[in-house]
């Protein structure tokens, strides 16, 4: 493993990345007819990028490069690789040497023995440009380290990205072999957590090997690695990577990016954030209009990320210089805010907890509706916060808050670790589900409640109590999901639950056979609750909130949220009097001074759940009202340029008026010892 600071020092000074795909079959006879080095990176120089993805094997399994142990492309002529990646070092471009991994045509149709096989011993079929390989075959030692010595020793890279790099559900003689010399048993009798954990793991132990590898070659070569990025892979498989990847592209809304950032923001491995410029997906050569582009690329710069996206080389070889036009636009956000951005780091104040029990194992539930809505309902409440892996227990005590979703897939030590936390001053919050492990209610004396069942009801309704001041209509909200029973001990109500007048059927229904409407009296019990324990305290939500605001994006829910938050922190770090369209992010530069980093999303209509919402054009909004806590600061300025904004001090705040927010605004608060 390369020194983890060098690399994360290396990722940060390129923060403006593309991803050239050029996955090519020989059958067009125009293939890579028209290839021109000097063309190709005088567009990429132009586009404002720094750092690039080049490929050296496709998912056909066609070198790029000059190779003497594997099948290069019969089209091309040129050693695309060393031509390209000469061109970007006379640039001063960062490159990384693209590999695909787990899929290959060519070594499917000409090494079947390589194929992967399903738990029927059949072999896996190909669908479309998938030709499925397991690297627990001879593969790994006959073709691909071979492939990536060759690389590491002749070319001029800067590290090699590592695509499709997990054999999944692969059950060939040599998978069924390893797991029996691992585990003492047959594949078939694991359960499929241990056998998805067992696929991980040996794509980690290939990334070893691959690291050892290139140190005989090419010590200061980056490993990147597709996925390793991810909450829902298992740590391990991102421990064994320099760099991860996410592919967060934006599908029918443009949290994506947001989600990632936060996350990986906090992970001990720099990652990758990836969109790209086409609107359905690789390769479909479309073009994303420059203020898309530039949204997407502040939603990254602004939560702490590098911007990255993905391109496509035409069959001919050639990129479309229109693509490089619109990354010129984009990108020059970037290089206007790079330099003092990339050294600045999230300021801890909450994190919600990412359910994850195990490092070796699978964790879908973090990156599962609830943690999406929890995300959704925070940013667009304006609440600073990050995304964290729950297994990262000593990073607990950063944070004065933490917030668990569902479902409670949380280490036993976690609960331990939080029930020292919330004694020694931290706030808590959990929702739903978040606290039921194993059959039994975690931490009920931490909450101060008595857990008694889940709620027969399929919806429920909720209304707070007038000391909680939530800003929502005095009357039964509906919170359209199940609900849980409990009964204070020591806690405090904040909202009180109503059951509906009746559970639908159908043929028993009054009405909206969904959601009936509220009985006119309270249940007895709490919807919310708040407990003093010790120096901390613990909110408890008995509603699937957050995973139902992310179905129905019911505003109630949000607003109600915020108003938790609100009754917990009536001295946040920071207030944006602006709609949910702006996202807002604190952050530390190592000179002490802090930014305030405001995101502006102004989406058109979105289509079916198929389709992105366009961005064709930005509207800046204008004199936003913004408050920032007074810790010492002596000046405000907005960024790149310095200039100074006026601001008036009242009740432990500094108040200011932002003139204008176009994509993205950095406002930097100056400390009295810095700046």
């Amino acid at each position: 493993m390369n020194d983890t600071h060098a690399t994360a020092e290396w990722f940060r000074m390129h923060m403006r990345q593309v991803h050239l795909d050029f996955h090519m079959p020989e059958f067009p006879r125009e293939a890579i007819c028209n290839f021109d080095a000097k063309r190709m990176i005088d567009h990429i120089h132009r586009g404002r990028i720094n750092m690039v993805a080049l490929f050296a094997k496709c998912h056909f399994g066609n070198a790029f490069y000059n190779t003497a142990v594997g099948h290069k492309h019969a089209g091309l002529k040129e050693d695309y690789l060393a031509e390209t990646s000469a061109e970007c070092r006379k640039h001063g471009i960062a490159t990384l040497a693209y590999y695909s991994l787990c899929c290959d045509a060519w070594a499917y149709y000409n090494r079947p023995h390589w194929r992967q096989v399903d738990e029927e011993n059949q072999d896996k079929p190909v669908s479309g440009v998938w030709h499925p390989v397991c690297i627990n075959s001879p593969y790994r030692e006959e073709l691909v380290l071979p492939q990536c010595a060759e690389i590491a020793a002749n070319y001029d890279v800067d590290g090699v990205f590592i695509d499709i790099a997990v054999s999944h559900g692969c059950f060939c003689r040599y998978c069924r072999s390893k797991f029996r010399r691992l585990h003492g048993v047959e594949i078939e009798a694991a359960s499929q957590s241990e056998r998805a954990s067992f696929w991980f793991m040996s794509s980690a132990r290939f990334l070893r090997e691959l690291r050892i590898t290139l140190d005989r070659h090419n010590p200061k070569l980056h490993v990147v690695t597709n996925s390793a990025g991810h909450l829902l892979v298992p740590r391990s498989f991102h421990l064994a990577s320099d760099i991860g990847v996410w592919e967060s592209q934006p599908r029918h809304n443009y949290l994506s990016h947001s989600f990632a950032a936060r996350a990986v923001r906090t992970m001990p491995r720099p990652v990758q954030v990836m969109s790209v410029r086409f609107y359905q997906g690789w390769g479909d050569l479309s073009l994303k209009p420059t203020a898309q582009m530039t949204t997407e690329f502040a939603a990254m710069i602004g939560n702490g990320v590098a911007a990255t996206s993905g391109d496509q080389v035409q069959v001919d070889g050639s990129l479309q210089p229109p693509v490089y036009d619109m990354f010129n636009r984009a990108f020059k956000l970037v290089q206007d805010h790079e330099d003092i951005l990339r050294n600045a780091k999230s300021i801890p104040d909450t994190a919600l907890l990412a359910p994850v029990r195990h490092p070796d194992f699978e964790s879908p539930g973090a990156e599962g509706d609830a943690m999406k809505g929890a995300h959704k309902a925070l940013v667009e409440s304006h609440v600073q916060f990050d995304i964290l892996n729950s297994l990262d227990l000593e990073r607990f005590d950063d944070y004065r808050c933490l917030v668990l979703t569902e479902p409670c897939e949380y280490a036993p030590e976690v609960f331990d670790k939080l029930r020292q936390w919330v004694n020694d001053g931290g706030t808590l919050v959990a929702v739903g589900d978040a606290l039921l492990c194993d059959q039994r209610f975690q931490l009920d004396d931490v909450f101060g409640l008595e857990y008694i069942e889940p709620s027969v009801y399929s919806v429920c309704h909720f209304k707070p109590r007038p000391e909680m001041n939530a800003q929502v209509d005095d009357l039964q909200l509906q919170c359209r999901g199940a609900s849980v029973k409990v009964l204070p001990t020591t806690a405090r109500v904040l909202a009180d639950a109503y059951y509906p007048e009746h559970e639908c059927t159908a043929t028993f229904s009054f009405r909206n056979g969904d959601c009936p409407p509220p009985a006119a009296t309270p249940s007895g019990y709490p919807f919310a609750t708040v407990n003093e324990c010790g120096q901390g305290k613990a909110v408890y939500i008995a509603g699937s909130i957050f995973k139902i605001y992310w179905e129905y994006n019911h505003h109630w829910l949000r607003q109600f949220i915020e108003g938790v938050f609100d009754t917990i922190n009536p001295q946040p770090l920071y207030k944006i009097d602006i709609g949910a369209q702006v996202e807002a992010n604190m952050m530390q530069l190592p000179d002490g001074d802090r930014l305030l980093n405001l995101i502006h999303y102004q989406v058109g209509h979105p289509g079916s759940s198929h389709s992105i919402p366009s961005i064709e054009r930005i509207h800046p909004l204008t004199n936003i009202a913004c408050r920032v806590r007074d810790d010492g600061i002596s000046a405000i300025a907005l960024e790149p340029g310095g200039e100074k904004l006026e601001f008036r001090r009242a009740s432990g705040y500094l108040f200011f008026t932002l003139p204008e927010l176009e994509h993205l605004a950095v406002i930097r608060l100056i400390r009295a010892c810095g700046g």
